[in-house]
């Protein structure tokens, strides 16, 4: 759950990315009208300039001091009325004039500090030089800055950007992992192919006017959403993974469950065998024995007691083999199964537990009821068996009460044992789960298979106390027809 929440957190981070990457596009092309327009501006003021640079030329080629009237003009008129960055120099490059430089403009070049001689010499390296020319010889020169080129634009484009002319041949590129200063001609042919493959990855906005195509503009989708795919990609596949985990889980959890089935089961199986098979061979090894002097033995005794045994081993073997099987059932009257039920364990009980009584309060003679007999007594012995676990160590009362409510018969068995926690109310009917420190889980769980698929009732804990005991509660249907008479 935690990674599926970050995931969501990160694609929110993700989207967001996406949309600030989104806008670079259209930040572009404001950038690019802003840029005509200060290039047009640009280029017009130095049109003028040119153009009145040129007029005063002619002007004063008829003049006889051609060189002083010119260069009066430029120094009071021009330089004072000129808005473009512009820069006089003699005709060995010092210069004489400078106008919207950022350089002090009433001092000499020679008295300026080296800082500001260093500027305006830099600047003039990045500026257009036209010659100031007297007879055919040149008296000085005009330096006046040029427009940004597109070039230079671009370097303030912060995605990756490709710009070519109409014949798709890059012209100018930015932030693709290739040299920006180079010309196209200039870089190695690994490179040239690495543009022309970026180029076809690349979204294109052709850049065009009303008469031709000046040439196309390629641009790179944000990278955001190629992460957000890759983000999808990874939940999908998280999420088959915890679908697949899960019922690799769940077969896991049933094959344990069946395995711990079978486990209790062959235990289960051996202990109900071991002990009528352990009173037979004591009769046996009994037999065996020499009888002692003067002493006769009762043969038919032995002979029931053995007849008992096998009896039993008879239903043992009935019982496991309706488990999983279609059962047959029959009405029978149940108060006669509880009550022989609780004989077997009364004459046994001083075997079983200290001080352990049984009692047993029936409203329910002669009702009848579907069920299979077997079954329904391994399920009565099963909860006896761990009443009497439950009360080994103190000893006190087994109280079983029978009431009859259409349709229903209710059969409560209330022991004053340790008591069951609330938490194991329901999990006690698992298999393989015990409260007690001996046994395998087995008997509760046969009970509720027992009363519920096979007979269609209910079995639930009704009521336990740690320390005072617990209420377990049977309902069983009742048969429709009279009561046995």
């Amino acid at each position: 759950m935690a990674i599926f929440i970050f995931f969501a957190v990160y694609i929110q981070f993700l989207l967001k990315q996406a949309k600030k990457e989104q806008e670079y596009i259209p930040r572009i092309f404001a950038q690019y009208i802003a840029y005509t327009d200060r290039y047009l501006r640009e280029a017009e003021r130095n049109a003028q300039l040119i153009t009145e640079i040129s007029s005063k030329y002619l002007q004063f080629t008829t003049s006889r001091d051609f060189k002083q009237d010119l260069w009066d003009y430029i120094s009071t008129e021009f330089m004072q009325d000129n808005p473009v960055p512009v820069i006089i120099t003699d005709q060995n490059f010092q210069p004489l004039l400078w106008k919207n430089v950022g350089v002090p403009t009433d001092t000499l070049f020679h008295e300026l500090s080296p800082e500001n001689q260093k500027k305006l010499e830099n600047l003039m390296k990045t500026m257009v030089q036209m010659p100031l020319t007297d007879d055919g010889r040149i008296s000085g020169y005009a330096y006046y800055s040029k427009p940004v080129s597109f070039a230079e634009f671009i370097k303030n484009v912060d995605c990756s950007i490709i710009v070519t002319d109409h014949y798709k041949q890059p012209l100018f590129w930015r932030n693709v992992g290739i040299p920006e200063t180079a010309n196209y001609y200039e870089i190695s042919t690994e490179e040239q192919q690495k543009l022309a493959h970026q180029i076809k990855t690349m979204d294109e906005i052709p850049l065009s006017n009303a008469a031709d195509s000046l040439g196309y503009i390629y641009f790179s989708t944000p990278k955001s959403l190629s992460y957000i795919r890759y983000i999808v990609i990874l939940e999908l596949i998280l999420a088959l993974m915890v679908v697949f985990f899960g019922i690799y889980g769940l077969f896991l959890l049933s094959r344990t469950e069946k395995d711990t089935l079978w486990i209790s089961l062959a235990k289960e199986t051996a202990h109900q065998f071991g002990t009528p098979i352990t009173s037979l061979m004591g009769w046996l090894d009994y037999l065996k024995e020499p009888s002692p002097d003067g002493c006769v033995r009762d043969i038919d005794q032995i002979v029931q007691y053995m007849t008992a045994d096998l009896e039993h081993l008879k239903t043992i073997a009935s019982r496991f083999g309706k488990v999983g099987s279609i059962t047959k059932l029959e009405p029978q009257n149940l108060d006669r199964i509880i009550s022989e039920t609780v004989e077997y364990f009364r004459e046994r009980m001083p075997h079983l537990g200290h001080k352990i009584n049984i009692h047993y309060i029936s409203k329910i003679e002669g009702v009848m009821v579907l069920m299979d007999k077997d079954l329904i007594k391994w399920s009565l012995e099963n909860l006896i068996k761990n009443c009497v676990d439950a009360m080994s160590q103190k000893g006190g009362n087994i109280i079983i009460t029978a009431t009859h409510k259409n349709p229903w018969i209710y059969i409560h068995i209330r022991d004053e044992g340790k008591g069951i926690p609330h938490r194991q109310w329901k999990r006690i009917f698992e298999p393989g789960v015990t409260t007690k420190t001996r046994g395998w889980g087995l008997g509760l769980s046969l009970a509720k298979r027992i009363i519920e698929e096979y007979h269609n009732g209910h079995i639930k804990v009704l009521q336990s106390t740690i320390g005072e005991g617990t209420t377990f509660e049977i309902k069983l249907p009742v048969q429709e027809t009279n009561k046995e008479k």
